[in-house]
């Protein structure tokens, strides 16, 4: 009978090491895959259709891999797109982003956008006309162009302010001081409206 319950001893202390093993092994890949994870940013596209996306496909913005499709979901007649996007990534979306679905592939574009990178959970939902997913495709072609029109517009804006400063030092000169200040105060309003 001893012998039986020690035999019976020894299995429940084998079960118990084995129990904690597992135990051990599952918080350290538990661990491994929040380090490794860890200061991504996950969101969700909403997007009308999203074609044969879906789980480990890549999320690309101007032609580098950025991130990857978690999930592809269906929601009330659209198709909710889960992200994940790499920590070294992080402006590659922003809250005015464009997006588009080039086979297996989440396309972002920001040429045009402005907006602050979106925080971890956010949902956005994709502008779907036809203008929006061109520039999608070809905006990146444009912005060349854009950027030496808004040099162009600097550039402009600059020579004015020039003027303005000398204009107002003049009244100064000529002791006009209120005329001087209300001349700044209309040209910063105008520069104001001009950037927004």
């Amino acid at each position: 009978m001893q012998e039986r319950f020690s035999t019976k001893n020894g299995e429940n202390g084998a079960v118990k090491k084995l129990i904690v093993i597992v135990l051990a092994l599952a918080a350290i890949w538990i661990g491994g895959r929040w380090i490794a994870h860890r200061g991504e940013v996950r969101a969700t596209i909403i997007i009308h259709d999203a074609g044969a996306l879906r789980a480990g496909d890549a999320v690309v913005e101007s032609g580098a891999v950025v991130g990857r499709v978690t999930k592809v979901a269906h929601l009330d007649g659209d198709d909710a797109v889960s992200i994940r996007i790499g920590r070294d990534h992080g402006r590659a979306v922003v809250s005015d982003s464009l997006f588009a679905v080039d086979g297996r592939r989440l396309v972002v574009s920001n040429t045009f956008a402005l907006g602050a990178p979106v925080a971890d959970g956010a949902v956005l939902r994709a502008r779907d006309s036809g203008f929006a997913q061109w520039l999608t495709q070809h905006g990146a072609t444009l912005a060349p162009m854009l950027a030496k029109a808004k040099s162009a517009t600097d550039a402009k804006l600059d020579d004015v302010s020039a003027r303005v400063a000398r204009m107002e030092d003049d009244l100064r000169r000529a002791n006009h001081l209120d005329e001087a200040k209300a001349l700044r105060a209309k040209f910063d309003k105008w520069v104001a409206e001009v950037r927004k």
